[in-house]
């Protein structure tokens, strides 16, 4: 399986994602890596972790929709993927940075007949990062159409100069991996309500991305992203990658929807992500280890 993406980046797409704030990105995995990650996904699946959140089933809606997180600090199938694959160099060269760090890997996965939606909302608010040298990538591992839960995107929201209070897809709130502010407790400055997108999707330049096996996604974490249920007989399955630039640093939340490490870290609000690469939960990926 090919360690390095299989085509040079160019220009115009690193540009491209600079002013779009995404971007479908084809021809840099080979069908290993893809077929590696399907393995892995359906592996969690079956051995959920401490992060494991069934959306769907939650709050009684029909079909499973299922988010995981830092899956790689138990499930060695997934860690062997996330350490050998080629996102980490890709994400450097989107982002135009020296050093990555992983914030978290996920899953994302709606089963078929899962009508739950993703709500409209940004990744950075909700995450434990802070900065525009952050990025996430949706790596598609089925054929994924608008009735199937494509990704949709309010073209250059990364610009919007807003931070929107996170939204949880389902009653995500309840689950004490992802807690966080108390409804009596007072927000912080400057976080805003979601606009109401899908009122007028063309007044927000929405786009709808759809994917094939081995396609990925990269956004912005501050990109205004959502996507639709899976109302097909197909699956749906996303390996995700949240990555850091070195102008990035840790961010200390305080949104109702918190996606955090289990324990402290051992970084301090606004510290730059640690260049070592066996850190406990933000290990450096690139340049990679020796």
């Amino acid at each position: 399986m090919n360690k390095r993406p299989l085509r040079p980046i160019t220009e115009a797409e690193i540009r491209r994602y600079d002013e779009d704030g995404f971007l479908l990105v084809k021809g840099l995995f080979d069908m290993d890596w893809v077929e590696a990650m399907r393995d892995a996904v359906d592996d969690v699946l079956n051995n959920p972790g401490p992060q494991s959140m069934e959306i769907a089933g939650d709050d009684g809606t029909a079909g499973r929709f299922t988010f995981d997180a830092w899956i790689w600090t138990y499930n060695k199938k997934f860690g062997d993927v996330v350490f050998n694959c080629p996102a980490p160099e890709i994400a450097s060269t989107f982002m135009r940075s020296r050093q990555v760090n992983l914030v978290f890997d996920y899953i994302s996965v709606k089963e078929p007949h899962t009508p739950k939606k993703t709500a409209w909302h940004q990744d950075a608010p909700g995450n434990p990062v802070e900065g525009m040298q952050a990025c996430s990538m949706w790596i598609a591992l089925d054929h994924v159409l608008p009735e199937s839960g494509a990704m949709k995107y309010a073209r250059g929201s990364h610009k919007w100069g807003k931070a929107f209070e996170p939204v949880g897809s389902g009653d995500v709130y309840k689950h004490e991996a992802y807690a966080g502010r108390k409804d009596d407790e007072r927000p912080p400055d400057g976080l805003f309500q979601m606009p109401d997108i899908d009122a007028d999707p063309k007044a927000f330049d929405v786009a709808v991305v759809a994917t094939e096996p081995g396609d990925f996604i990269i956004h912005n974490l501050m990109t205004v992203h959502a996507a639709g249920g899976n109302l097909t007989d197909g699956r749906r399955r996303a390996f995700g990658l949240r990555f850091a630039g070195e102008q990035a640093t840790y961010a200390i939340r305080n949104t109702k929807l918190n996606i955090r490490p289990l324990a402290d870290p051992g970084l301090k609000d606004g510290d730059r992500f640690p260049a070592d690469p066996r850190h406990r939960y933000f290990p450096m990926m690139w340049p990679r280890a020796a």
